[in-house]
């Protein structure tokens, strides 16, 4: 067979897969939420960020709301498999369940500015290799994500732990900044904090740790599924730190979501040893490989 014959058949096999196969890449719109929502549920711990925000905020992007997003979808044979949000935030957490998700994914990731791409790294890193030649990488943190199905509280006696909305406001948002500058260098103003506190629903804790009245570690539930609730912004004032304090949070937090009837979860930087073994202490376990990475926007 000569050459051009052969490059012609390649041709026509791949014209004639999409066809049969019938690959669809689009923007989600609010008429497909049952169909996400179906997803979401059989995929319940590699979409947590997604569930809780399509739950509260839906599928069309308000550009006010700082969780809501620009969700695509790749369907084969009308079939969702795969769905790849771009937050108001500046997160993107995608997922699927069909590797051929990729090539569409990792071509919308390259036009697109975010900041920060998370999920398990059996997911992440295929997409990560297809797009860091067009991307400023800036972090890249490996994590485990750990889930809790053997809960052990951890209770401090002189401590009060209080919601941080029951603070007088000006507290609760200057250590909240903290929280954020401090614990996770995002810095932040006093408004993004107020909004970021209205925009939370009721099963979204966050509470604070006090020592003789001062704010000096926090801990809250990022999101939620009708399975699980996701723990994060674990953080305590560097002067301190190594008393137990953030081990208390995460203990009463892990309690309120239990009396829920869910499962806690949460990540941690494999290399955070005191973090890694205080979660274990708690009776969390390592479920599997997760990945934060860093991009210039």
């Amino acid at each position: 067979m000569l050459k051009d014959d052969i490059i012609i058949c390649n041709l026509t096999l791949r014209f004639l897969r999409g066809m049969l196969m019938k690959d669809e890449f689009r923007l989600l719109t609010n008429n497909d939420k049952n169909r996400v929502m179906d997803y979401l549920r059989m995929n319940a711990i590699g979409t947590t960020f997604l569930y809780g925000n399509v739950v509260q905020f839906g599928l069309e992007n308000n550009k006010d709301i700082r969780r809501s997003a620009d969700y695509y979808g790749y369907f084969k044979n009308g079939e969702l498999k795969g769905i790849l949000p771009f937050y108001n935030l500046g997160s993107c957490i995608p997922h699927y369940n069909d590797k051929d998700a990729i090539e569409y994914f990792s071509e919308k990731m390259k036009e697109r500015n975010f900041s920060f791409l998370l999920g398990m790294a059996d997911l992440i890193n295929p997409l990560y290799e297809k797009i860091k030649d067009y991307k400023t990488i800036l972090e890249y943190s490996d994590d485990s994500y750990f889930v809790n199905d053997n809960f052990k509280p951890f209770v401090m006696q002189n401590i009060d732990i209080v919601n941080d909305k029951d603070l007088p406001l000006d507290t609760a948002v200057a250590f909240l900044k903290e929280v954020n500058e401090q614990g996770f260098n995002r810095i932040t103003s006093k408004d993004e904090i107020i909004k970021t506190m209205n925009e939370r629903s009721e099963e979204e804790d966050s509470v604070v740790v006090l020592v003789n009245g001062k704010a000096v570690a926090h801990a809250n539930i990022q999101t939620f599924t009708d399975k699980i609730n996701q723990i994060g912004g674990v953080y305590t004032s560097k002067d301190y730190r190594g008393n137990g304090y953030c081990k208390a949070a995460v203990s009463e937090i892990c309690r309120r979501i239990l009396n829920r009837g869910k499962v806690p979860t949460l990540m941690v930087r494999k290399n955070n040893t005191p973090a890694v073994n205080a979660y274990k202490a708690l009776g969390f376990n390592h479920y599997c490989d997760y990945l934060l990475i860093g991009l210039k926007s």
